[in-house]
């Protein structure tokens, strides 16, 4: 069922110009149902005369269409002029009569000043489904004073007559108000500070509420989020193919990434805590060209393990001094990151390499294990006096050390999603 809602003003329904606007909508739109809204003023003359009520019907009789149901609503409120209070009276009219299949048709040219701002305004925070309509006046401009009739001495059966004559054959005077959405815009804005603060989950469930957004870009989102949490499953299909691809064969990279999103958070001890399997990881890719992996760790089922291969070790004099005190025999015993770096020291032979990763190891043993297991206050400034170095260039010696990593990865994807949305 097509609806119109629609206030009443003096220029309704017929001036000797032609059609008000609310008729003018009736006659082009042919609604259902109208609700007339009225203040005291307009509705007193529709209990005086029954104009708005009777200019419908024989509307409805001269184009032999049905005439449609009509809903009056008399207002008491007097500040007519007061757009915030109409705002208030309008907001539940309308999501009454507005359904989610059809919009609500909306006369926002009749009635006062306020109620025409407190519609646009309603249909500008988008909650509603409606359909603002305009009705240019005949005149294509404003209005005089003369051009209406006086409300006190109304006659409509005389203005009917002349009526007829005018809109015969008078082409249509509605255009429809483009108003911003104003609930997508803020919408759109939230999803974009969450992205740029990296918190995807929150902005994934914030873009699913906008109609606006894309699908890729609402994919994108999903998948940041996923990507931080190193599940690289939609990732790889998402960014695949791009210079965001997700890197499956090297998950020391997004790691890296990961990290550096928690440092722009302004995570710091949970920046500090996730040093060691990095620092781990670059150890051991540092040694690679130097001393193989079986030498000193343990395979299974042809991957390697965590834990020492005490026999290769022992059956190697250099590396069993090396490890020594590393307690390499104890049983079932992992290779801890002590054991690595004294590995790096004796067998790297990139001097530069090794000394950042004696840096970073320091750093690890001043700050970072405290801060694993410990309940203690973790400002950045006490983090950098402590381990003597800032964390700025603590990640900075991390993608140095990892050598093709190019950093700011999430924020490349967020420029691509917000041009997405």
């Amino acid at each position: 069922m097509a609806t119109l809602f629609s206030p009443v003003g003096t220029a309704d329904p017929i001036t000797q110009l032609g059609d008000g606007p609310m008729l003018h909508i009736v006659r082009n739109r042919r609604p259902d149902r109208v609700v007339l809204y009225m203040s005291p003023a307009m509705a007193a003359f529709q209990r005086a005369d029954k104009r708005y009520t009777k200019a419908i019907e024989l509307l409805a009789e001269s184009l032999k269409m049905p005439a449609p149901e009509i809903e009056l609503i008399e207002s008491r409120f007097e500040e007519v002029y007061r757009f915030d209070r109409y705002i208030e009276e309008f907001e539940p009219l309308l999501k009454q009569y507005a359904g989610a299949d059809e919009a609500l048709l909306v006369n926002a040219s009749s009635g006062t000043a306020g109620m025409a701002q407190a519609l646009v305004a309603l249909g500008s925070f988008g909650r509603l489904n409606l359909e603002l309509l305009q009705v240019i006046t005949p005149k294509k401009g404003i209005n005089g004073q003369r051009d209406r009739e006086d409300p006190n001495d109304y006659d409509l059966d005389a203005l009917w007559e002349f009526d007829c004559e005018i809109e015969r054959d008078a082409a249509c005077r509605i255009v429809a108000v483009r108003t911003p959405n104003f609930s997508e815009r803020l919408l759109r804005e939230n999803v974009i500070a969450l992205c740029r603060n990296f918190e995807y989950e929150a902005a994934f469930g914030l873009v699913q509420q906008m109609g606006s957004a894309s699908a890729g870009a609402k994919r994108m989102i999903e998948a940041a989020a996923a990507r931080l949490n190193l599940d690289g499953a939609l990732p790889a299909k998402v960014f695949g193919g791009t210079d965001l691809g997700y890197k499956a064969n090297d998950l020391l990279v997004e790691y890296l990434y990961a990290m550096e999103v928690r440092l722009e958070q302004g995570h710091w001890a949970e920046f500090m805590r996730a040093l060691s399997p990095a620092l781990t990881e670059l150890m051991k890719k540092s040694l690679r060209a130097f001393l193989p992996e079986e030498s000193y760790v343990q395979f299974k089922d042809g991957k390697p393990t965590q834990r020492y291969n005490v026999s290769a070790i022992d059956s190697d004099s250099r590396l069993a001094e090396v490890l020594y005190p590393c307690h390499y025999r104890n049983e079932g015993a992992f290779i801890s990151n002590d054991a690595y770096a004294r590995l790096v020291k004796a067998y790297c032979g990139d001097r530069d390499v090794a000394e950042k990763i004696d840096s970073l190891r320091y750093v690890e043993r001043k700050s970072r294990n405290s801060l694993a297991h410990s309940l203690r206050a973790s400002t950045r400034g006490m983090i950098e006096k402590e381990c003597g170095m800032s964390l700025n260039g603590i990640m900075e010696t991390l993608f140095e050390l990892h050598g093709s990593a190019k950093p700011g990865l999430y924020g490349r994807i967020n420029e691509a999603i917000v041009a997405a949305l």
